[in-house]
């Protein structure tokens, strides 16, 4: 059985391809970074893979933290992995992300407590025995009372405030060197021991938001032939293969066949466009310029999408994508985008050879 890991909870962005029939790492990466994972991970899953020497369709699960952590980091480790569970029709295996620290820590000589710097004075704390079992699962305690929940025994700590913590105790509890943060390929036998779900894993917050979402002063504007010029020119700058102003024109011209265009402060910043006929629609395409990617325009305008077509009385939106861009299956697949049939060799490459779209759809109405 070939599992993919995936972290991106913490401060790092981990990945691993696990052979658990002989118990062996394939390949594996963990790059230290504060902030970057959502670019970081899809290019990182791609070339670990490839190290491994693994196709997508050979994966039996995708297994991934779920927290507690950075409210970003967990959202992306776990889009990109129900989107690959979605598009690959296979199971998705979540570990809470203290356990996944515990599995750094293999002498198993004493028994280990997390913890996790939470900020605010306060951390995330878990207990395991020495065989790794769960004493006391994930909690979020404030650090001046988190010495309460140690055992008078002695244990091994560590995590990101497991130096703070031992300020607080007793000298007989010990310093782990392993590790203080998720690392794929320490974590993935664990995982892989877990029975599947047919239910995707879910966040585990341990507390609400401590930030409040700024208000993003964008704006969203119903375009038709008048407009190929510009949407021919914002399909430049999104891919290698332009459609032309031409082209645009002649969709456009096509009954039940818009495009919206997302803009900020009257500046395009990319544009979806769509044919509707009864009950369904289709995206033709959607982009985003380079500048602008990375921050939620596209999910603002793909939400807004929906929004216009269900009020149209549309039951049913349809997308294609290449097989290979697993990014885009993964980012589709977190956005409830269910594989619904394929079209072969339907994407010429650069290479001159074709491969096929995977058709996904989404059901708009209750």
């Amino acid at each position: 059985m070939l599992i993919l890991a995936l972290d991106t909870s913490m401060a790092a962005c981990s990945v691993c391809v696990y052979d658990a029939g002989p118990g062996l790492v394939l390949a594996s990466r963990h790059d230290f970074m504060d902030r970057g994972q959502a670019e970081a991970l899809a290019p990182m899953v791609q070339e670990t893979m490839a190290s491994a020497g693994v196709a997508f369709k050979g994966l039996a699960r995708i297994a991934v933290t779920i927290g507690p952590g950075t409210f970003t980091g967990v959202r992306i480790g776990l889009a990109m992995a129900r989107g690959l569970g979605v598009a690959l029709s296979i199971p998705v295996t979540g570990i809470n992300s203290l356990a996944a620290i515990a599995c750094n820590e293999t002498a198993g000589d004493l028994p280990t407590v997390v913890a996790a710097d939470a900020r605010a004075n306060e951390i995330y704390f878990a207990s395991y025995d020495a065989s790794g079992r769960e004493l006391i699962a994930p909690v979020i305690v404030k650090l001046a009372e988190a010495h309460k929940l140690i055992p008078t025994y002695p244990v091994k700590m560590l995590g990101t405030a497991a130096d703070l913590l031992l300020e607080k105790t007793d000298k007989q509890h010990v310093r782990s060197d392993a590790g203080d943060l998720p690392v794929a390929r320490n974590f993935v036998k664990l995982a892989a021991s877990i029975p599947p779900s047919p239910v995707p894993p879910e966040p585990l917050y341990l507390r609400p938001p401590d930030v409040k979402p700024q208000a993003m002063k964008i704006s969203f504007s119903t375009m038709g032939q008048a407009a190929a010029k510009l949407l021919a020119e914002l399909h430049g700058e999104s891919f290698a293969t332009r459609w032309s102003e031409t082209d645009f024109h002649g969709m456009l011209a096509v009954p039940g066949t818009q495009a919206i265009l997302v803009s900020s402060q009257n500046n395009p910043m990319g544009f979806v466009l769509f044919r509707a006929a009864v009950d369904e629609a289709e995206v033709l395409t959607i982009c985003t310029r380079p500048e602008f990617r990375r921050k939620g325009h596209g999910k603002l305008l793909m939400q807004h999408l929906e929004s216009v077509l269900k009020s149209g009385g549309v039951k049913s939106l349809f997308i294609e994508v290449a097989v290979s861009n697993h990014a885009a299956l993964a980012l589709y697949g977190s956005r409830g985008f269910e594989k619904a049939g394929a079209r072969k060799n339907y994407y010429a490459r650069s290479d001159g050879k074709r491969e096929d779209a995977l058709i996904m759809r989404k059901g708009l109405q209750p």
